[in-house]
């Protein structure tokens, strides 16, 4: 589930990052760690440090793998990571809940005038409540096989 990379290293696809089964976030570099890009969208995950060395941030990897920017100093089973110190080398599924995190969703694609129009929108998870913001309706040609 552990592979070695660069900082540096460009994406084919960026990975799509979810917990528990719910899409959080596209990774893209602007992040530079997943412990950054988790916090950016509100995640909880507990941490001490950023360089890999105390372990607090340990997570468990449901599916997916991920690479590490520099050697984790903590000791890892194989199902684990440090978000801290590590980015998605592919799609990725985390133990973590997206309770209070801005996650996103996706509504059913519409086929108008030979294109696709798929609404994006972001919620919030909250115990008592949740809210739903439209962030943008994307329009796609259609290409025909």
């Amino acid at each position: 589930m552990i592979s070695k990379t660069s900082q540096k290293k460009q994406f084919t696809k960026a990975p799509i990052v979810r917990l528990q089964g719910q899409p959080v976030l596209l990774f893209s570099e602007q992040y530079g760690t997943l412990l950054q890009a988790l916090e950016a969208k509100k995640v909880k995950v507990f941490s001490e440090c950023r360089n890999g060395f105390c372990g607090a941030c340990k997570t468990r990897i449901i599916s997916g793998k991920v690479s590490y920017l520099s050697d984790p100093l903590a000791e890892l089973k194989h199902d684990e990571c440090l978000p801290c110190c590590c980015i998605p080398a592919t799609d990725l599924e985390l133990d973590l809940s997206a309770e209070g995190a801005a996650v996103v969703s996706f509504c059913q694609p519409k086929q108008i005038n030979n294109t696709t129009t798929v609404s994006t929108s972001i919620k919030t998870s909250h115990t008592k409540n949740s809210s739903t913001l439209t962030l943008q309706t994307l329009q796609k040609e259609v290409f025909e096989n």
